[in-house]
């Protein structure tokens, strides 16, 4: 399978969505970052795409028809007219706050395999992130309650420090 590594550059209007997401739902290949400064107005990845070479180009694509590729805006519109993360229902959201304890944690897809296994939709909202330093990444996870408590649970299991901004994630079934 190719490994393509790509730079992405996106503009504030661009830096909210959930790019990364979108492309293991999309285009179903593998991504890992290399390297991020995402803040609220601007956002840089140094990101690797695995995957079919098909997948793997029609995923440049939708970057390059989105104006955060390097090489120029495509012509051609993104590949679907909705967005993706509007199929899966998002009552539930929270922000947490993931930090590597070693360098090594930066060479795992874990966003990836979050955002591919579970029914949540993960957006990244600031990170200072390099595989070979580690970092930190503030990342919301959205979608029904228990999916979003399995995606935390999941983070807990990788050895990363999770803060999550808020106390609790619930949906006031009990109340």
């Amino acid at each position: 399978m190719p490994l393509v590594t790509v730079e992405l550059n996106a503009r504030k209007d661009i830096v909210g969505l959930p790019i990364l997401w979108r492309l293991s739902k999309m285009f179903n290949v593998g991504t890992n970052i290399l390297r991020a400064r995402i803040s609220d107005d601007y956002g840089h990845v140094a990101l690797s795409l695995e995957g079919s070479g098909e997948e793997v180009e029609q995923a440049t694509e939708y970057l390059r028809s989105l104006g955060i590729l390097s090489g120029g805006a495509s012509t051609d519109s993104p590949r679907t007219a909705s967005a993706p993360e509007e199929a899966i229902a998002q009552p539930n959201s929270i922000s947490v706050l993931i930090k590597t304890v070693n360098p090594a944690q930066g060479h795992s897809p874990i966003l990836y395999r979050v955002g591919k296994d579970l029914n949540v939709v993960v957006n990244i909202k600031t990170a200072y992130f390099d595989n070979e330093e580690g970092g930190q990444a503030e990342i919301t996870l959205s979608g029904a309650l228990l999916e979003v408590q399995r995606a935390i649970a999941y983070l807990h299991t990788t050895g990363l420090q999770i803060n999550p901004r808020q106390r609790s994630v619930t949906d006031d079934g009990n109340l």
